[in-house]
């Protein structure tokens, strides 16, 4: 029996029929005889727990996992802010998959990463190369407040085995940190981290920021947790302004469009994006004139760059190439591509989206699917990464 792989796409509004109408278009758009696992997310307007139903009603007490999200895209859809969901079903005898899950990341994410990493040294084989990450990203809407990747992350690396190919993202529901759930298995969860081991294939990854440097190198001076005070000795968001200014952004329109980059590669070397680690700002306090960024990693005496955002098509595709050269001539199984919500074109702010020709770089290909995301994470160098304003593609091969 060869590897099928089918996804499913419906924007049903009652949530039980949804999973049942995405679960049967993948079955039919793959060729499913037998499943053998399936990824599944649906927007943060949908009841879960019915559409959780509705897909099992269909596939029956397989491997499931996923969850909520901004937005989700296949090989011929894509959308946002909707009641748009999305089943991918895979059939095979040779690839694995094991599921497993830690709660309660909302009350300590680096004891939940050490946790979770101890589960997969327990149960990892030799086989076992590929690992998919997913988490809950937030943790309460008032205040609102996010759970930390960095520290799921540093937790996870305790006990993670170093070769192993990782990539995820953090689930939203909505941009107003809504409370958002994790599909493992059978159940419906809220504050959990999702870790998926694939094995007997090949997963590469590829980083897509779509975006490049545009300031000189800015030294963090003063900081509070994911709060940036200052910048080269002043008030953050005076420098910002004085960087930005002409481009007729008021201070609330800082959130979710700053983004700092952070070199991890030669700091006067050649650009390379895959070197890069992107932190976008989530909000803004205007009475402290700081910047409320995802992640609480960035401290004083850390260099950033002010990062332009800019997508064209030559870009996309030379990635989507990039990324398939790497598959070294084996056999392609599917794409799989974790996108920013930020980068959806109502927030980016611009007229192009880049999933849009993903897919079209995909047709003739292989099927191609995936979600929007709240952090996206992947490798930059050597050091696994949570990403702010990034799209992570990665690629499936026997």
């Amino acid at each position: 029996m060869a590897t099928k792989i089918g996804a499913g796409y419906s924007n049903i509004t009652n949530s039980h029929s949804a999973g049942i109408a995405a679960a049967n278009a993948a079955i039919e758009n793959g060729n499913i005889t037998q499943s053998s696992f399936a990824l599944l997310f649906c927007s943060g307007k949908h009841n879960a727990e019915e559409f959780s139903a509705g897909v099992h009603g269909v596939l029956g007490n397989i491997p499931m996992a996923g969850g909520t999200a901004i937005g989700v895209f296949t090989s011929d859809h894509f959308s946002y802010e909707g009641f748009e969901v999305m089943v991918t079903v895979i059939e095979s005898d040779t690839l694995t998959f094991k599921v497993l899950n830690q709660p309660d990341i909302n009350l300590n994410e680096y004891e939940a990463g050490v946790a979770l990493g101890q589960q997969i040294k327990e149960v990892a084989t030799e086989k076992d190369h590929n690992l998919l990450l997913f988490y809950d990203s937030a943790k309460s809407q008032n205040p609102p407040m996010l759970n930390f990747g960095t520290l799921l992350i540093a937790g996870l690396e305790q006990n993670l085995p170093s070769e192993m190919i990782t990539a995820g993202g953090g689930f939203l529901g909505d941009m107003l940190l809504s409370p958002c759930y994790q599909f493992v298995n059978d159940q419906v969860l809220t504050q959990n981290a999702i870790a998926i081991l694939i094995g007997n294939c090949t997963m590469v990854t590829t980083i897509m920021h779509g975006c490049r440097p545009s300031s000189s190198y800015l030294t963090i001076t003063k900081t509070n947790g994911p709060v940036i005070l200052e910048i080269d000795n002043r008030p953050a968001l005076d420098v910002i302004d004085e960087l930005v200014g002409g481009s007729g952004l008021n201070w609330k329109d800082f959130a979710y469009f700053i983004t700092f980059g952070i070199n991890r590669g030669d700091k006067f070397g050649t650009f390379n994006e895959e070197l890069y680690a992107n932190r976008l700002t989530l909000a803004v306090d205007e009475a402290n004139k700081a910047l409320i960024m995802f992640e609480p990693d960035l401290k004083a005496g850390d260099e950033v760059q002010l990062m332009r955002r800019s997508f064209d098509l030559d870009y996309v595709y030379k990635n989507v190439e990039n990324t398939i050269q790497k598959l070294n001539n084996k056999k392609p199984l599917f794409a799989f591509y974790i996108n920013c919500g930020g980068r959806a074109k109502p927030y980016a702010g611009g007229t192009f989206e880049d999933v849009e020709e993903i897919q079209k770089a995909f047709v003739g290909k292989m099927p191609f699917m995936g979600f929007y995301s709240g952090v996206e994470i992947a490798k930059v160098g050597n050091t696994l990464q949570p990403l702010d304003w990034t799209g992570v593609l990665c690629m499936f091969s026997e």
